[in-house]
C-alpha cells in the first residue's frame, strides 16, 4: 500500500471497520508491525501497489527461502496440532484436548483448568503458550506463581518449549522510573504471587491499561487467589485483589489448580468470579457446562491406545517400637514441649513459640541425630542470649520477643531451602521465657535433655533405622535378576538425611551409589543428583527433604519410603506423585515407619489404617482428596492434641469423621469431573498421528534454519548431535528483545518425548521459537518479493503443465493447482520445494499464470496472492498415467481390505491414511518407476517409522 506511511509502501495484515474510518495493522519494509486509525478523509490517500503479475524469473534461492518462510509462517494453519509436534513433549490426550478443544476453541477468554495433581498442567500452559504464540494472538504473556515454583517454571518450559521466560527481579527496572515503562522490554515475565500482591507499584507495571499491557495471564495454584464470605461481607485477599486487577488489564486469563472447591459453595463462587467481567454477579453453578472449566481426574486419564494412564497406588504402615534408652528420651523431650506449650496457653506469642517446639517433636520422632543437633543448637543459642544480656531484663525480654516475628505470612512462599533455614531458627531461639531466670531454668532443662540424646547416640540404638534396614534387605527391593529396585526416601529434616546417608553407606554394598536432595543444594546439583537417579543402573537410592517435591520427577522409581510421615497431609500426596506420575509403569508401593508407641505414632497408625481400608473401598482417589478433607491446620491440631494428653476416644472420633469425609470427597469429585469418550479418543489418536506424519520437525525446520542463518551471517555450527548459536546478527535482534539470545549454547531440531536428562538440555528451534521467529520475518523481508515474483518448477510426475498458486487469508493459507482446462485441485504448500527448479518462463507460460491467477482471484476475493509457480509436466503420457493409475488402485485395494482411506493432499508426503487404533500412512508408486522420493515424502516417513509409513508399488 502507498500513503499510509510517507515515503514506505506496507503490506495490509488486517483491516476492521470502525464507524466511518477503520483501524489497520500493518507491517513496514523492516518486518515491524503496528497499528493506525484511520480516518474516512485518510483513506483516500491509500492506495494498493498496482500488480504486474508474476514474471517467473525469482532467484531460486531467494524463492525457496521465501516459500518456506511462508510455511513456517503459517505453521499452526498447515499442521493443526502444531505445538504437539513442535515441542520436547509426549503430549497425552487429555493434554490435548485441554489446549486444543478449550483453550484455543474461544480465545481471548478467560478459564479454569482444574485437571488433577500429576496430569500435567504446566504441559498444557506450555503447549498453550506456543500455539498462541504461532498464530499471533499473544505477543506478551505474564505467569504468575507461587514464589517457590518460579525457577521450576522457568526451566520446564525453557526445556519442553524453548519458552523463554524470565523471573521478576528489582534489577529488571533497575533504577528506571516506574513511569517509563520498565517492563516493555520483557514480554515473557514470571512473577512471583506475593511480591506483586503485596506492592501497588509493582501491580500497576502489569495492570495500568497506557502501559506494555500482557496479552495472556496465567495465575498457578490458582486456589491461593481466595476470597471468602462472612456474613453478608465478602474478604478479599490481597493476592484475590491482584488478580482481579491482572483479569481487568488482559484479554486472556487461565486460572490453574488442583483443588478449586475449599469446601465452600459462597467462597467458590467467590473464585469462579475472577472468570467473569467486573461488576457480573451471576452464579454459576457448572463452570464446566458454562465452558469455563475443565476438570479431569487421575483415575479417567488414558494412554492413546485407551489403557490407563497412572497405575494403582499401595500405602503400606512399618510399625516399630522404641528402644527403652530411646524411650526415655521420647518421654523427656515431649514433656518439656508440653510444658513449654502450656506455658503460652492462650497468650499471642503461642502461634511462634508452639510452631518451634512442635518442631523439636517433629524431630524427635525423626532420628536420635536430629533431636541431637536440634537441643544442641536450640541450647547454645538460648545460652547465648543469656549471657549477652544478663544485667538487662528487659532487653532480654525484648530481643526474646523479637524472635516471635519470625513466623512467615504464608510458609508456602518459602522454597525448599528456606523452609528448611526457617524451621531451623524457629527451633533455636523462639521461647516462652521472659525473664533471665525462666531462661536458665530452660537452658538447664535443654542440657539434660542433650545429655541424653548424646546418649542414645553413644549407645547406637536406633529402632527406627533397624525398621528401614530391615526392609531395604527385603526381597521386594529387589528385582528377578536381582538388581537392587530403585527406591525413594523422604524425610522431613536435612540432619536425619545427612544420618541416613552415612548409615545406609555402612549398611549397602560399596557400588551402591547414593544420591541426596535437600534445600540448601543448588537447581543444577539438584538436577545432576535426578539425572544420575535417573540414568546410572548402581544410583539405587535416592534421600530427599521434601526440596524433591518441587518440579522433580523420579518415575523412574516406583517404592518410596516416608521415613518421617509430614505433618501437612498435601506433602503425602505430593511425595507419592514425585514417582506416581505420567511415565509411571509399575504399581506404586509406598511404606510409611511408624512409631507405634508414641502420642504422634498412633495417630498416624490410626490414621493410615483408615486410609487402607478407605482405599480398598474407593480406590487411589482417596490419595488425591486427603489434603483436601484432612487440612495442615486439622492434623496438626490432632497432633499437637495428642502429645498434650487429649484423651483416645477424641482422636479416633476425629478421625472417624476423616473417614466418613473422604468417602463424601470422593463421591464428589467424580461428580464434578468428565472423562474422554471412546469416539473423542478415536479423534485425538488420528490427530495426533496426522500431526507427527505434518511435523516441521527436524528437516523442515533445520534446513530453513541453516539455509536462512547463513544468508543473515549468523554463525551456526554442528556440536555432536546438537548445534552452537555462536553469534545471533543484531539485525535478527531487533524486535524480539530479551526473549531472543545473542548465542545459544546449544540447540536441536529433534525432539524428544521422553524425558530430558541432560544437565543442560539443548533448545529445540521449532515454530513459534524467537530465533526461528526472526529468521521467518527476515527472510520475508529481504526476499518476499519473490513469491509473487514467480519461479518455473518441474514435476517428472506429470505429463501436463499447470500453475501452483497461494493464497491467505487472515484465518486460512490455502494452496492450489490449476491446469490449462481450467481444472482447479488443493495440495499442499510443500509442493513448491518437492519439485525441480526449471529455466525461467516462456511469454506464454507467464500469461498462463497470469490467467490461472485470475480465474482463481475471482472466487477467492477474500484472500491475497501470496505465492506462484508454473510448472511444466516433464513425464511422458506413459509415466503421468501409471503415477494416476497407481494412486487409484491402492485406494481400491485399501477399500476392498475393509480399510476407509482417507485422502492427502499432492504434496503433504503420502497419499492415503488408514486406520483407528492403529494410523498407517500409505504411498503410491508404479511398480516399475525409478523415481525418487521427495522431500516431503522423505519427511513423513522419517516422523511416522518405516512401520507406519507403506510404500506400495502398484503393478500396471
Amino acid at each position: 500500500m502507498h500513503g499510509l506511511v510517507a515515503g514506505e509502501l506496507v503490506e495490509i495484515i488486517e483491516w476492521t471497520s470502525a464507524g466511518s474510518g477503520v483501524f489497520v495493522r500493518f507491517r513496514d519494509d523492516l518486518g515491524l508491525e503496528s497499528t493506525r486509525m484511520l480516518s474516512e478523509e485518510d483513506l483516500t490517500a491509500v492506495v494498493p501497489v498496482e500488480n504486474t503479475g508474476p514474471t517467473l524469473d525469482a532467484a531460486p534461492e531467494a524463492f525457496w527461502l521465501a516459500v518456506e518462510a511462508l510455511r513456517l509462517r503459517h505453521a499452526h494453519l498447515l499442521n493443526p496440532l502444531l505445538s504437539v509436534s513442535s515441542s520436547h513433549v509426549e503430549a497425552l490426550p487429555h493434554q490435548v484436548q485441554a489446549v486444543y478443544d478449550h483453550l484455543l476453541r474461544n480465545h481471548p477468554q478467560r478459564f479454569l483448568l482444574a485437571d488433577d495433581p500429576g496430569a500435567g498442567k504446566t504441559i498444557m500452559a506450555g503447549l498453550f503458550i506456543k500455539e498462541a504464540l504461532a498464530r499471533d494472538w499473544v505477543r506478551r504473556c505474564l505467569i504468575v506463581v507461587p514464589g517457590s515454583l518460579a525457577e521450576q517454571w522457568q526451566e520446564e518450559l525453557a526445556e519442553k518449549f524453548a519458552l523463554h521466560f524470565e523471573i521478576f527481579e528489582t534489577s529488571l527496572i533497575g533504577g528506571r522510573r516506574l513511569d517509563d515503562d520498565p517492563l516493555r522490554e520483557h514480554p515473557f515475565l514470571i512473577a512471583r504471587l506475593d511480591q506483586f500482591s503485596r506492592n501497588p507499584r509493582l501491580i500497576e507495571l502489569v495492570t495500568n491499561p497506557n502501559k506494555s499491557h500482557y496479552d495472556l495471564a496465567i495465575f498457578d495454584e490458582a486456589h491461593k487467589l481466595s476470597a471468602r464470605t462472612w456474613g453478608n461481607k465478602v474478604i478479599k485477599s490481597k493476592r484475590f485483589q491482584f488478580a482481579e486487577a491482572v483479569r481487568e488489564a488482559t484479554p486472556a486469563t487461565l486460572l490453574m489448580t488442583a483443588t478449586p472447591h475449599n469446601g465452600k459453595e459462597a467462597d467458590y463462587q467467590q473464585f469462579l468470579s475472577l472468570l467473569r467481567p467486573a461488576g457480573q454477579d451471576r452464579y454459576i453453578a457448572d463452570a464446566a457446562r458454562d465452558g469455563l472449566m475443565r476438570r479431569l481426574v487421575k483415575e479417567r486419564l488414558v494412554h492413546l491406545d485407551g489403557s490407563r494412564l497412572f497405575p494403582e497406588r499401595r500405602a503400606s504402615t512399618v510399625a516399630y517400637r522404641l528402644t527403652p534408652l530411646e524411650r526415655d528420651l521420647y518421654e523427656d523431650v515431649s514433656e518439656y514441649v508440653r510444658e513449654e506449650m502450656n506455658k503460652v496457653s492462650g497468650d499471642d506469642t503461642k502461634r511462634s513459640v508452639g510452631f518451634a517446639l512442635l518442631i523439636l517433636q517433629r524431630r524427635l520422632a525423626s532420628s536420635p541425630e536430629a533431636i541431637l543437633r536440634s537441643l544442641a543448637r536450640r541450647h547454645a543459642r538460648l545460652q547465648s542470649e543469656a549471657a549477652r544480656v544478663q544485667a538487662a531484663d528487659r532487653r532480654l525480654a525484648e530481643a526474646l520477643a523479637a524472635s516471635l516475628g519470625l513466623q512467615p505470612e504464608d510458609p508456602d512462599e518459602l522454597s525448599a531451602a528456606d523452609a528448611e533455614k526457617y524451621e531451623d531458627d524457629v527451633a533455636s531461639v523462639a521461647t516462652a521465657a521472659r525473664t533471665l531466670e525462666e531462661l536458665e531454668t530452660e537452658i538447664l532443662i535443654l542440657e539434660r535433655l542433650v545429655q541424653k540424646a548424646e546418649a542414645v547416640r553413644e549407645a547406637g540404638v536406633d529402632a527406627k533405622w533397624e525398621a528401614l534396614a530391615d526392609l531395604l534387605k527385603s526381597d521386594e527391593m529387589y528385582d528377578a535378576a536381582g538388581q537392587r529396585r530403585k527406591i525413594v526416601i523422604f524425610t522431613e529434616h536435612r540432619d536425619t538425611l545427612e544420618y541416613l546417608e552415612q548409615r545406609l553407606f555402612e549398611l549397602l554394598p560399596a557400588y551402591t551409589e547414593i544420591q541426596v536432595i535437600h534445600g540448601t543444594i543448588s537447581r543444577p546439583d539438584r538436577r545432576l543428583a535426578q539425572i544420575r537417579f535417573t540414568q546410572e543402573p548402581n544410583s539405587s537410592i535416592l534421600i530427599a527433604t521434601d526440596a524433591a517435591g518441587e518440579g522433580v520427577n523420579l518415575q523412574v522409581a516406583h517404592l518410596m519410603i516416608n521415613y518421617d510421615i509430614p505433618w501437612n497431609p498435601n506433602r503425602l500426596e505430593q511425595r507419592f506423585g514425585r514417582i506416581h506420575r505420567i511415565g509411571q509403569r509399575h504399581t506404586c508401593h509406598l511404606w510409611n515407619l511408624v512409631a507405634v508407641d508414641t502420642r504422634e505414632g498412633d495417630v498416624f497408625e490410626t490414621l493410615l489404617a483408615k486410609l487402607e481400608v478407605q482405599r480398598e473401598a474407593l480406590g487411589d482417589q482417596v490419595f488425591d482428596v486427603l489434603g483436601q478433607v484432612l487440612t495442615d491446620a486439622s492434623l496438626g491440631q490432632l497432633l499437637s492434641g495428642a502429645l498434650r494428653g487429649a484423651a483416645p476416644g477424641e482422636i479416633e472420633s476425629a478421625l472417624d469423621r476423616v473417614s466418613s469425609d473422604l468417602e463424601s470427597a470422593v463421591r464428589q469429585r467424580a461428580a464434578a469431573s468428565s472423562s474422554l469418550t471412546p469416539t473423542e479418543l478415536t479423534a485425538l489418536r488420528k490427530a495426533m498421528e496426522q500431526a507427527r506424519a505434518s511435523s516441521f520437525q527436524p528437516d523442515v525446520v533445520r534446513d530453513f534454519t541453516l539455509r536462512s542463518f547463513a544468508t543473515f551471517h549468523g554463525d551456526i555450527t554442528p556440536l555432536g548431535s546438537v548445534w552452537r548459536v555462536v553469534h545471533v546478527p543484531e539485525r535478527l535482534r531487533a524486535r524480539f528483545g530479551s526473549s531472543l539470545m545473542t548465542r545459544y549454547n546449544a540447540v536441536t531440531f529433534e525432539r524428544s518425548e521422553g524425558p530430558i536428562t541432560s544437565v543442560e538440555p539443548p533448545e529445540l528451534i521449532s515454530p513459534g521459537h524467537p530465533l526461528l521467529g526472526a529468521l521467518i520475518q527476515a527472510v520475508d523481508r529481504e526476499h518476499g518479493d519473490a513469491l509473487t515474483q514467480g519461479i518455473v518448477l518441474e514435476d517428472d510426475r506429470e505429463n501436463d503443465d499447470y500453475t501452483v498458486v497461494t493464497l491467505v487469508a487472515p484465518d486460512s493459507v490455502s494452496t492450489y493447482k490449476i491446469y490449462t482446462s481450467g481444472a482447479e485441485h488443493a495440495v499442499n504448500l510443500a509442493l513448491y520445494t518437492d519439485l525441480q527448479v526449471g529455466r525461467p518462463g516462456a511469454p506464454d507460460e507467464v500469461a498462463a499464470a497470469n490467467e490461472a491467477i485470475a480465474a482463481l482471484g475471482s472466487h477467492h476475493t477474500d484472500a491475497r496472492i501470496a505465492a506462484v509457480a508454473y510448472v511444466r509436466g516433464t513425464a511422458d503420457p506413459r509415466t503421468g498415467e501409471a503415477w494416476r493409475t497407481a494412486r487409484q488402485r491402492l485406494r481400491d485395494e485399501l477399500t476392498a481390505a475393509g480399510e476407509t482411506p482417507v485422502n492427502a493432499l499432492p504434496g503433504q508426503g503420502w497419499d492415503f491414511m488408514t486406520g483407528d487404533d492403529e494410523i498407517t500412512f500409505w504411498s503410491a508408486v508404479p511398480a516399475l518407476s525409478h523415481a525418487q522420493r521427495r522431500r516431503s515424502e522423505q519427511h513423513t516417513a522419517a516422523n511416522v517409522g518405516a512401520a507406519h509409513y507403506i510404500l506400495r508399488g502398484i503393478h500396471m
